[in-house]
């Protein structure tokens, strides 16, 4: 795995990728189509309707990284300078694309770091539950509350055992891919250590793992019962295994000075569930298979698809529309950082201390919609001279982008060699 430091440097400045190179990009130009018209006959039993978030990011990450989709034109504006740049749209999609992904959980980690994390020692825990009842969050992803409901509130029922008037606070995110992509729906989270009082101290606490294990299981097995899922029975019979397949992880405390650690379990939170890196295309005169490994605990362990089928593997983990991959709990609830900034500010008022002033003008809704879909951490650095760099111009027009990409003799779009792939027919 790559050290916070690498990936940090890898993001900061902008350098035009080509994502048509990567075997990813090249899987899903070669059988996105075919995936579609084939998925009710083949992939349905298995996996359910194909949702329109599915098709919508697969095409949208098809224009991710290619100038012919769009692009912005930097200039630098140092006159002896004046390089030009053009800086190709992001597609943004969320759980997909591996390289939008990586920026955004950079972007989180120092967002959460700098601005939501209290200056206490936090731990990461991670909540997980048997196989035995993965397909009910698999086939209706609602479901997925549950889960950070009862890691939620396993939690606070321990902080409340020995802090009554105690706030806890946690971020946690739900993941749905496993080490080999098949589908394992877990919650990762940040935990403050402690709770904060009603006067504003800190108390430090300890955590029962076991007794925190047994409150998680007790709260998703009634969850599921409520929702009629499972009988009395099938709750009885499954707390009488000798291991019930639900666990909960409790990390070391992570001090707040060590902001390696801390960004790094925060950028974990956002982990994209794909990586170019563990992905491998085999190719033969028959058909092609696609190798994805792990290296957990310094052992590699291969799994092999066809291209459809890594695909159809890879749609249960992009998110729908609606669904929710991060919460913000406790004192780290946009309400209670709410609550706090107005109580600081009356302080300082009462105090006579002239709070930080406000922007005096925040950037349009165009420029800032805009800017999210270049957003590169510093695109706006220059290669050559390391001077600002000034937008110029968005460019949507396919014609002013070829005639643009033609006069710096760089590729506007080209598309990988396709696959060689046989269409499977229904058993």
């Amino acid at each position: 795995m790559r050290a916070w430091e690498r990936l940090r440097e890898e993001q900061s400045g902008y350098v035009r990728r080509k994502p048509e190179s990567t075997p990813l990009y090249r899987i899903v130009t070669s059988v996105y189509e075919e995936l579609e018209l084939c998925w009710e006959e083949l992939y349905q039993s298995e996996y359910g309707v194909l949702r329109s978030e599915v098709t919508g990011a697969l095409e949208s990450y098809l224009s991710c990284g290619i100038l012919a989709h769009g692009c912005a034109r930097a200039s630098c504006e140092n006159k002896e300078c004046q390089h030009s740049e053009l800086i190709a749209f992001s597609c943004k999609t969320r759980s997909l694309c591996p390289s939008c992904a990586a920026k955004q959980a950079v972007i989180f980690a120092e967002n959460l770091v700098e601005r939501v994390l209290l200056p206490y020692e936090h731990r990461h825990c991670v909540f997980t539950v048997p196989k035995r009842i993965r397909l009910y969050f698999k086939f209706n992803r609602k479901l997925m509350a549950h889960l950070y409901r009862a890691a939620w509130e396993s939690w606070k029922e321990l902080v409340v055992e020995q802090y009554p008037t105690g706030i806890p606070a946690a971020v946690e995110a739900l993941h749905s891919a496993g080490d080999l992509l098949a589908f394992h729906p877990h919650i990762h989270g940040l935990f403050l250590s402690g709770v904060m009082m009603p006067e504003g101290s800190f108390q430090f606490m300890q955590i029962d793992q076991e007794r925190l294990q047994s409150i998680f299981a007790d709260k998703v097995l009634l969850a599921l019962l409520a929702e009629g899922l499972l009988s009395e029975e099938d709750i009885d019979n499954m707390k009488s295994w000798e291991h019930s397949g639900f666990n909960v992880f409790v990390g070391d405390l992570i001090d707040r000075a060590d902001q390696k650690r801390l960004l790094f379990a925060a950028r974990y939170l956002k982990k994209s569930p794909i990586s170019n890196e563990r992905l491998k295309i085999i190719e033969s005169n028959r058909e092609t298979i696609i190798e994805y490994a792990s290296y957990k605990s310094n052992e590699k362990r291969v799994r092999t698809f066809t291209p459809l089928k890594f695909l159809a593997e890879l749609q249960q983990h992009i998110p729908d529309s609606w669904e929710q991959t991060t919460r913000f709990l406790g004192a780290y609830s946009s309400r209670s950082r709410g609550a706090a900034k107005e109580k600081h500010l009356l302080e300082s008022s009462a105090l006579n201390v002239l709070p930080l002033p406000e922007p005096l003008q925040k950037p349009s809704a165009n420029w800032a919609r805009l800017m999210k879909r270049v957003f590169e951490l510093d695109p706006l650095l220059c290669p050559k001279c390391g001077g600002q760099m000034k937008i110029k111009a968005f460019i949507t027009n396919p014609c002013e982008i070829d005639r643009i990409t033609k006069n710096l003799a760089i590729p506007n779009q080209r598309a990988p060699p396709r696959l060689k792939f046989v269409l499977p027919t229904a058993a």
